[in-house]
């Protein structure tokens, strides 16, 4: 009984991770593919992936680092099939650069960290209106009527959200230099 309980937490902590950093996730996906309408597809093939090598992760390990090397495979595979179709704007050579600056290096980790704690924190409207503002083919101006609310509301409330969020990241970083 206790085996099984400790392997239901595990579970657990694994899903937390996977949700924790769906925000960084997302953001080295699109990194690796600007302009592309395809990242959300990207980031729920990555996500697939992840749970089928759950058991391959070493608690206690970088998960983010594991992560976005598993994404990084995946924006490759997207990219060998867009390849085949002629829609690709960029070389894979410049893709593996940017993935190579783009994985979390020790030094970055707790800035990565204290972002994603601090999206944790946003509420899911917060979230989804930075998603729109920083999402290539998306507008703010397309999301108010949506909303059935004015562009210039949501830019105030897009700035309010965004010093928030560089507050939180500065307390928490803080936090832990101490």
């Amino acid at each position: 009984m206790k085996g099984r309980r400790n392997e239901e937490e595990a579970l657990q902590d694994y899903v937390g991770l996977i949700a924790r950093h769906q925000w960084a996730l997302r953001g080295f996906i699109l990194l690796l593919m600007p302009g592309s309408s395809d990242v959300d597809d990207v980031l729920q093939e990555t996500n697939i992936v992840l749970w089928q090598k759950r058991k391959r992760f070493k608690a206690g390990t970088n998960f983010l680092a594991w992560a976005t090397t598993i994404a990084r495979f995946q924006v490759m595979r997207y990219r060998g099939i867009a390849s085949r179709v002629g829609a690709l704007p960029f070389s894979d050579e410049f893709v593996e650069d940017m993935a190579e600056e783009l994985v979390p290096q020790d030094s970055k980790q707790p800035i990565f960290a204290a972002l994603d704690q601090c999206m944790g924190k946003l509420g899911e409207k917060q979230r989804e209106l930075l998603m729109v503002r920083y999402t290539p083919g998306k507008s703010i101006k397309e999301h108010a009527e949506r909303l059935g609310t004015s562009a210039e509301v949501l830019r105030v409330t897009l700035h309010r959200v965004r010093q928030a969020l560089k507050q939180c990241i500065e307390n928490t970083l803080e936090g832990q230099s101490t």
